[in-house]
């Protein structure tokens, strides 16, 4: 696992996933790049998937909100986010089926979520469209 300060436009041929690092959502995975990132870059995409969903899991958990720093835009510095993780990564060695089973159940609740989000934009939908029927 190598962690770095993503360049925009940087071309990256192995497998590899983002991570934000400002805001009050650093630390957060991501799939595509943005202007405040870090990149992981992994040996393969099942270590991609075992390190995305790791760091899904601390950021869910808030456990990089006590390493940000800043008065205005809060942010986490790239050596403070590596500690986290290899701190997580010595854990999760330990126990690796009780990891595996808790991303399986991650990955559930997300997919949840997602499907949760679209009907909660559909209702908003569902309530514009009827206030411009009736003030049309």
């Amino acid at each position: 696992m190598l962690i770095k300060c993503y360049k925009l436009n940087q071309q990256i041929s192995k497998p590899h996933f983002f991570i934000l690092s400002k805001g009050n959502n650093s630390g957060k995975p991501l799939d595509a790049a943005c202007p405040n990132c870090f990149v992981c870059i992994c040996k393969t995409e099942e270590e991609k998937q075992q390190l995305y969903w790791l760091f899904y899991g601390l950021w869910q958990g808030s456990f990089f909100h006590p390493f940000l720093t800043g008065s205005v835009i809060s942010f986490i510095r790239l050596d403070y986010l590596k500690k986290v993780a290899a701190m997580a990564l010595e854990k999760i060695t330990l126990q690796p089926e009780q990891f595996n089973k808790n991303i399986s159940v991650l990955q559930l609740l997300e997919e949840k979520n997602k499907v949760i989000m679209e009907q909660v934009k559909l209702i908003k939908q569902a309530k514009k469209a009827l206030m411009y029927q009736i003030l049309k």
